[in-house]
C-alpha cells in the first residue's frame, strides 16, 4: 500500500517565501522513511481517502491520507 498525504508545512511556507516546493507526499509505507514529494498526481485505480482526527495515520502525522496501491499512482509532474 501507498499513502499520499498533502504537507501543510510546505503550503504555508510556500506563501510565506513566495516558492514553489512541492506538497504532495507519497509513501510506500506508514513509516516510509524517504518519501516522494511531487506537485501533481493521478490515480489510475482504487483508492480510499481516509480521516481519523483522533490518531495520526503516518508517522509525519498526517491524519488525512488517500489510500492506493503503488502501480495505481502516476505522477504528472
Amino acid at each position: 500500500m501507498s499513502y499520499i498525504s498533502i504537507n501543510a508545512h510546505i503550503i504555508r511556507r510556500n506563501a510565506k517565501n513566495g516558492t514553489s516546493d512541492p506538497p504532495i507526499r507519497i509513501a510506500r509505507s506508514k513509516t516510509d522513511k524517504h518519501p516522494r514529494y511531487v506537485h501533481a498526481v493521478k490515480i489510475n485505480g482504487p483508492s480510499e481517502l481516509i480521516y481519523d482526527p483522533g490518531h495520526h495515520i503516518l508517522k509525519c502525522g498526517a491524519r488525512l491520507v488517500l489510500q492506493t496501491d503503488e502501480q495505481h499512482i502516476e505522477v504528472i509532474r
